[in-house]
């Protein structure tokens, strides 16, 4: 099916330079490469403008899919462009793709392959392979869709040209979610973004296979088994999800299919998820450190998704001083407490700010307290310094500490609590 040719492709998407897709061309059929596509959200992105002018295309980069080796290509490419016009960016030998900026363009070249999943949610193992092919592992219908170079020819071999029609996302196949449990996360991610439904075949999907749990990992067994798709490839598509403007969407549409149950089942019943966590990103805590904080067992999540460690430290420094306020709170111990007495005890549990912000997000009973400390005692320093003590014949060591920390409970004491 003819849809697009060349310069009509260059023509809707202004970031390509005039004449570059026939040069790509080019280059592949002079070493031998008879099949090249543009495959993608392009793909998709140009079938919904032709049927809507008003639709605009949010162009980030330019997947291509070559029938042969990426190396071979990119060094034609530079032979035939410049080296210095050709900048290989990243170069992955086991996926067999590679990440180029050709003129100031980014684009993602890959060798057409197979995928097979030996154990399901792990890394799958990869094979070369034909485009037609190579589509047969893709997520969804809407991203399974080519447009060949040589011909301008759509190739769309699970209607994904209805699919647009209808606004509606579906898998591939009925193991796409065992085989990939993170196709979830995509799928709501996708949705929110192109306003599309996730149709109901593939709910069913995505609601049986987590309720048969197929995998053999299990939520609280030992993290360093947990599959790829479970940990690692999880918290990389929960990141994308994060950085998208329509994140609050997306979680709401996970939250609507059961999805978040492959992280915790208590974040996926968490009816204020979606409150706190934008609390906590406007209070520059990043988004994936507020949801898992927000889960039955925040710190194993953070080492299930390999958290980085200051995300770990606000996480645990958030889980001690929740501890600690449950305590005084069933014993009733803080009542009575002077703002020193606050001050004291809760720079003992020695938690990030953020740690701190986390319980106020939550909306802990005694935030007023904690925003007290946070926004008003923490900041207050001693009126008199080590110097000043010193000048006054006091002897150099510990009892000069143990002088300024009086001062300043006492100047935190002359401050009115609330």
């Amino acid at each position: 099916m003819e849809l697009f040719d060349k310069s009509t492709i260059e023509k809707e998407i202004k970031e390509l330079p005039s004449g570059i897709l026939t040069i790509l061309f080019d280059t592949a059929i002079s070493i031998n490469i008879t099949s090249i596509a543009i495959v993608g959200g392009i793909v998709r992105d140009l079938i919904t403008k032709s049927k809507n002018q008003d639709y605009e295309i949010i162009f980030n980069d330019l997947d291509l899919i070559i029938e042969g080796e990426t190396s071979s290509y990119i060094k034609e490419l530079q032979k035939v462009l410049g080296a210095e016009k050709v900048k290989v960016i990243r170069d992955n030998k086991t996926y067999k793709t590679s990440e180029v900026i050709i003129n100031g363009i980014k684009v993602d070249i890959a060798t057409a392959r197979e995928e097979t999943y030996p154990i399901p949610g792990e890394n799958p193992i990869v094979e070369l392979s034909t485009i037609k092919k190579d589509l047969l592992r893709r997520d969804f219908n809407i991203n399974a869709m080519a447009i060949e170079l040589k011909d301008n020819r759509l190739i769309d071999l699970f209607s994904g040209l209805e699919a647009i029609e209808n606004n509606e996302i579906d898998f591939l196949h009925q193991s796409s979610v065992l085989e990939d449990p993170t196709r979830i996360i995509r799928a709501s991610r996708y949705s929110a973004k192109l306003d599309f439904h996730i149709s109901n075949q593939a709910l069913k999907q995505i609601k049986d296979t987590i309720n048969s749990w197929p995998w053999n990992w299990h939520i609280g067994d030992n993290n360093d088994l947990a599959p790829s798709a479970l940990s690692i490839r999880l918290k990389m598509e929960l990141e994308l999800l994060f950085k998208s403007k329509y994140w609050k969407k997306a979680l709401k549409n996970l939250q609507a299919c059961e999805g978040l149950k492959i992280i915790d089942s208590k974040l996926n019943d968490d009816q204020r998820l979606i409150e706190k966590i934008f609390i906590a990103k406007r209070s520059n805590i990043e988004p994936l450190t507020a949801l898992v904080y927000e889960s039955k067992n925040p710190i194993s999540l953070a080492n299930r998704l390999h958290l980085n460690q200051q995300q770990k430290e606000i996480i645990e420094g958030a889980v001690r001083l929740n501890k600690y306020l449950k305590n005084i709170t069933v014993n009733n111990l803080y009542k009575n407490w002077s703002p020193s007495k606050w001050t004291t005890n809760l720079e003992e549990i020695n938690a990030n700010e953020s740690s701190f912000m986390l319980e106020i997000c939550r909306d802990n009973p005694l935030k007023e307290y904690l925003k007290s400390w946070l926004f008003n005692w923490k900041n207050i320093d001693s009126p008199i310094k080590g110097d000043d003590l010193i000048a006054k014949g006091w002897e150099p060591g510990p009892k000069i500490g143990i002088e300024i920390k009086r001062q300043r409970m006492k100047l935190i004491d002359e401050i009115i609590i609330f």
